[in-house]
């Protein structure tokens, strides 16, 4: 067959490829060439354009197999006499283009058709080895801290000022993933399944969470709040596990009325035959409960749970409400279905409603995760079978007598009252 080419013609025998002769006056024929096994060869007819309208290059960038185009172009040159111009032609390339790859393919055989990788041997920018070590030194606090968290802005900051180093941001990041000091934060579903095992090895009624509840941000009761005919702050303690539950109302937030709460929440768990030494307290780090930074003894709080009681107070890491998550989210529950529900013109009203809630809450409010209610889980998981367990009344911790005899703890390891009554006011009291 006789095929014609720029300026003379030349023969070029046709192949089949998978039962199939493919030319390329089509796209269709287009693109089954560019898939096509390495033995695709170019039909060039009589009377049509030698090549299709895009050049090697488009070919290239848009072709799945380049192996296969480079072998096309080697072979054409060899069956029209090693004709450098004729191939370029055809192709739409450079005689340079065919004279590399037909170099290739004389010194490493078909093999050598294939891309090179582009990556340079050698990145005149690359960040120096003494750098990196520094960003890993600062990374780790000199490797005191392996498991710290110091970000790429601080990083870039210290480097600035310790050793007089510029560097971008994405500089760092790039060089802590290089490290692998940087690790892939955990997925929403790996979360929650380490909740899960944690709470499986927890003991009912044995770790409780302790919180304040700002009530001045609620649009309901703010005027009354604001004009202290109500309670500012609500005390809340809730267990883990079962979700039990007890509040208390304050006035004013301070340690004295905090070591109050627990006080009454510990000797309340031990009249039902709880073992106060096997209780654990967890708190934020609020001055209500660890009293101040400066101080050079353990707070009212921590006083009152450990040397009185015997239990364990601990507290979370700062700026971290979501480890207090469990009583953070009655905080949202009962704003809901309490606060913004109830008509609450006085105090009595609150204690009263708030009673009434509580004990819809431990006792007949099923938990959706649990598929119980709190006093179910109680009873099925403790030794504690008595109702009345629920019932610890809301109180007003600013007007519960400090020296009444269940708070005869408090004072025994404070040292804010330094004029306690005769004993004739106590015994009234």
């Amino acid at each position: 067959m006789e095929y014609n080419t720029l300026s003379q013609p030349c023969q070029v025998p046709s192949e089949l490829v998978g039962n199939m002769v493919y030319t390329l006056r089509s796209s269709f024929g287009l693109k089954m060439w560019y898939n096509s096994l390495s033995t695709t060869t170019l039909l060039i007819c009589r009377g049509d354009p030698m090549t299709p309208n895009e050049s090697y290059y488009d070919r290239i960038r848009d072709s799945k197999n380049t192996e296969a185009i480079h072998r096309a172009m080697v072979e054409f040159f060899l069956a029209n006499g090693e004709n450098t111009s004729l191939t370029a032609s055809v192709f739409r390339t450079s005689r340079p283009t065919v004279i590399k790859w037909v170099k290739r393919y004389k010194t490493h055989g078909w093999q050598g058709l294939r891309d090179l990788p582009r990556r340079p041997h050698e990145s005149p920018h690359k960040t120096p080895e003494p750098h990196q070590q520094l960003i890993a030194k600062l990374r780790t606090n000199d490797g005191r801290r392996p498991n710290t968290r110091i970000g790429q802005d601080k990083i870039k900051l210290l480097l600035q000022q310790r050793c007089g180093i510029k560097m971008s941001t994405s500089t760092i990041n790039r060089v802590l993933y290089k490290l692998s000091l940087i690790q892939p934060r955990k997925k929403k579903y790996q979360k929650k399944r380490e909740i899960a095992r944690y709470r499986e090895r927890l003991q009912p009624l044995a770790h409780w969470q302790v919180d304040v509840k700002y009530l001045n941000d609620i649009p309901g009761i703010y005027p009354q709040v604001i004009r202290r005919i109500l309670a500012k702050f609500e005390y809340t303690i809730k267990d883990v596990l079962t979700t039990t539950t007890f509040i208390c109302y304050a006035y004013q937030l301070s340690t004295f009325n905090s070591a109050k709460f627990i006080a009454l929440c510990l000797d309340h768990f031990r009249r039902y035959g709880l073992d106060t030494s096997k209780i654990t307290i967890q708190t934020d780090n609020g001055a209500e409960f660890i009293g101040s930074v400066f101080a050079k003894r353990d707070s009212l709080f921590t006083r009152v749970v450990e040397e009185t009681f015997g239990a364990r107070h601990f507290t979370i890491p700062p700026a971290t409400p979501r480890f207090n998550g469990s009583v953070e989210n009655f905080h949202g529950r009962i704003e809901d279905e309490f606060y913004d529900l109830e008509d609450l013109p006085t105090g009595s009203d609150l204690l009263d409603k708030a009673s009434s809630y509580m004990l819809y809450f431990n006792l007949e409010r099923p938990n959706l995760d649990l598929k119980k209610t709190p006093f179910e889980a109680v009873q099925q998981q403790t030794d504690v079978k008595d109702p009345h367990f629920m019932l610890f009344p809301p109180l007003v911790l600013d007007d519960f007598p400090i020296f009444a005899p269940r708070l005869l703890s408090v004072n025994d390891v404070s040292d804010e009252v330094t004029d306690p009554p005769s004993f004739e006011k106590r015994s009234q009291i």
